[in-house]
């Protein structure tokens, strides 16, 4: 009787086992897929927030660009001769003849 009882606990190991084996594969299907459907959602979110970092950066670039532009145009603009040209090519005016000129005093 004992070496009967010793086969029934060997035979119900054996079929805990499969059944155990069948958990773990499942509880590893979900994990592995659980973990897909949130990198999904977290490389979305990445791919967003990327997309308004670099519009952001595209948007300073221009004002960076705009800034340096307006310092060199401030320069151009406090140099001595600057306002005679800047007079006869953006306004068309250009220097009158002496003529033209009536000195009040």
């Amino acid at each position: 009787m004992r070496k009967h009882r010793e086969i029934s606990i060997r035979a119900f190991k054996k079929q805990q086992s499969k059944d155990s084996l069948f958990l773990l594969a499942f509880v590893i299907l979900v994990a592995f897929v659980s973990c897909m459907f949130v990198s999904f959602f977290v490389r979305e979110a990445y791919d967003d927030n990327k997309g308004r970092f670099l519009e952001r950066l595209s948007e300073e670039k221009k004002v960076a660009e705009t800034n340096q532009h307006l310092k060199m145009e401030f320069l151009a603009i406090t140099q001595k001769g600057y306002v005679e040209f800047a007079a006869g090519e953006r306004l068309g005016l250009k220097k009158p003849k002496e003529e033209e000129v009536l000195v009040l005093r």
